[in-house]
Parts: C-alpha cells; sequence; structure tokens
C-alpha cells in the first residue's frame, strides 16, 4: 500500500527535536493558530495527503516521495555525523545545505503564496486581454488560426462580465508548484553553498534549540541600513544577509557571505537568540523537545517556553 501522507518538514529532521532524538520519539508542539500545545511524534507534524504525488501520464505518481525518501536516508546520515563531529564539511556539508534548500522553498504555506501572487499575475493579463471587445476577438482569431480544433462559445460579453464579478479562484495544478519548487532549489543552492557558516553549539545548561513549521530564516544582519522598501524581502544571494537555520536541539547554524567557518558554544543569551529568531519565522507551528527552553519577550528579558503561548498571544 503506497502512502498518501507525505512530509514536507523530513521526518528525518524533526526527530533531533525529540526527546529521545528518533522517529517514535515525542516532541512538544507549540500550535500558535490554535492556541495550544501538546506531544506527538514526528511523523505527525510537517506533512499533508498528496504533497509530491504526481499525476502525469506515463510518471509513477510516487517517484517523487521515493526520490526524496532516498535523499532523505543520506541526509539523516549527514545530520547524525555533523552532531558527532562539528565538522561542517565534504559530503555533509552537501547534503546538509541541500535539505535546507527543499525546505526552505517547500511547505503548503509558500505554496499558497506563490499561488496568489501568480493568481495575480494572470488575473492581470486576462484584464489587459479583455479591455475591448476588438482586442480580445483579435485575440481569438489569432488562436484558432494557430490551433483550428479550438472552439468557444462563450461571447465577449459573457467572459467579461465573469471576470468583472471576481467570483473565481484562480488555481495551478500540483504538479506546477513542484516544478517551480525545485526550479527555486537550483536556484538559491549557489548561494549557500557560497555562504561561510558558523556552526553554534548548545549546552544542558543553555537549553536546546527550537525549530518550526518555516526553520530557514532569513534576514537582513542590520535592517536599519536598509532601504525601507526592500526591508521585507531579503534575499538569498544578497550580501549583508544571514541564513539561519537550526539543525537540531544541539545545534544551529548560520550562514553569511561576510564571516568565516567557526564553532561556538552557544551562550544563554545566544541561544535565547537563536530561538527568538524561529519565533518571527514560523507559520502555524513551534517544535521542541521540552517546553524549558529560553527566548527572549518583548520585554527583553529571558523567558521560557512555558510563556510562549502567552507571550505569542499577548
Amino acid at each position: 500500500m503506497t502512502a498518501r501522507h507525505h512530509h514536507y518538514l523530513s521526518q528525518c529532521y524533526l526527530k533531533g527535536f525529540t526527546k529521545g532524538r528518533a522517529k517514535k520519539s515525542k516532541l512538544v508542539v507549540f500550535d500558535i493558530k490554535e492556541s495550544k500545545s501538546f506531544e506527538t511524534i514526528p511523523r505527525n507534524v510537517g506533512g499533508i495527503r498528496d504533497f509530491n504525488r504526481i499525476d502525469i501520464e506515463g510518471i509513477d505518481q510516487n517517484q517523487l516521495e521515493k526520490d526524496l525518501s532516498d535523499f532523505e536516508g543520506k541526509a539523516a546520515t549527514a545530520l547524525k555525523k555533523l552532531e558527532e563531529t562539528k565538522e561542517f564539511t565534504g559530503e555533509v556539508r552537501e547534503l546538509i545545505i541541500y535539505l535546507i534548500a527543499l525546505i526552505a522553498v517547500r511547505s503548503p504555506e509558500r505554496r499558497e503564496h506563490m499561488r496568489q501572487f501568480e493568481a495575480k499575475v494572470m488575473d492581470k493579463i486576462m484584464g489587459l486581454a479583455l479591455q475591448s471587445k476588438e482586442h480580445w476577438e483579435s485575440q481569438m482569431r489569432q488562436m484558432q488560426e494557430e490551433n483550428p480544433e479550438y472552439k468557444s462559445d462563450v461571447s465577449y460579453e459573457d467572459i467579461k462580465e465573469y471576470f468583472d464579478s471576481k467570483e473565481y479562484t484562480i488555481e495551478f495544478a500540483r504538479e506546477h508548484h513542484i516544478h517551480m519548487e525545485m526550479v527555486q532549489v537550483d536556484a538559491i543552492l549557489p548561494y549557500l553553498d557560497a555562504r561561510n557558516w558558523v556552526l553554534v553549539e548548545a549546552s544542558s545548561d543553555t537549553g536546546p534549540f527550537i525549530t518550526c513549521d518555516n526553520p530557514v530564516c532569513l534576514s537582513w544582519k542590520e535592517p536599519e541600513n536598509v532601504p525601507a522598501i526592500y526591508r521585507r524581502s531579503p534575499g538569498f544571494g544578497l550580501t549583508g544577509t544571514q541564513v539561519y537555520f537550526p539543525v537540531s536541539q544541539d545545534l544551529v547554524l548560520m550562514g553569511e557571505f561576510e564571516t568565516e567557518d567557526d564553532v561556538v558554544r552557544g551562550t544563554e543569551e545566544l541561544v535565547a537568540l537563536c530561538n527568538s529568531t524561529i519565533l518571527h519565522n514560523f507559520y502555524n507551528q513551534i517544535y521542541a523537545p521540552r517546553p524549558g527552553f529560553k527566548f527572549y519577550g518583548e520585554n527583553g528579558m529571558i523567558l521560557e517556553g512555558t510563556r510562549i503561548l502567552r507571550e505569542l498571544n499577548a
């Protein structure tokens, strides 16, 4: 029987934030939208039905899911090796950077964001096509010349009325989203690879790092020095930006163009700052091995995760 529940957040990744560091171990989920917390295993979060399914004739519907499962097996080995050696080099580096790229562009929320953007573009194009009856009929004649089998019984007046009503939603096939995601992965990979990476270690004293359903955090290092029009849109290829990615409850990667590769011990303040980065980047859920992680509250004080729902819903 083929699995239909597909993960956009790999279980091999999420298990690093569980109590027992295994797929069957539990993590604490803080669901901000529902204003509740609960414990569950990685399989029950970070996935939806048929996310990777391909419905194209002649192609195995589960090919992408199979390919991603093969990659995640290699990524799991790389994550484990990084935990043991603290050496972000060679094949370990290549595999984890590819994992970061996949996670950065693949989620239901990002698909909806891209759908809305592309739908606005399509709506603008349709508006231009319908700007006059003469213009519309000219385009219809051109379409029929290029494709003699094309027929349409819908009048200009009817389609213009329907367009003006806005009582429709423009959707795109899942396969289109998958294609665009793979294009984006290829686009950002060189810029992730070109960055130098600082590996930050947490300890039992500083508490764990946390993650979320949008764990690849891209931000300006000095937003106050960036023109206001660009502050909300840092790019993976732009200098002056930082990519933050929690690897596990013990490790975090921070990538910049202007720094040098390094390994540093995280102080309580640095760990709290890292966790606060996640709290500014999640969609709906935050994941932690236990509630007692550290973060900065609105008052600038370091607080424990037991207060997270109260702080975020304040």
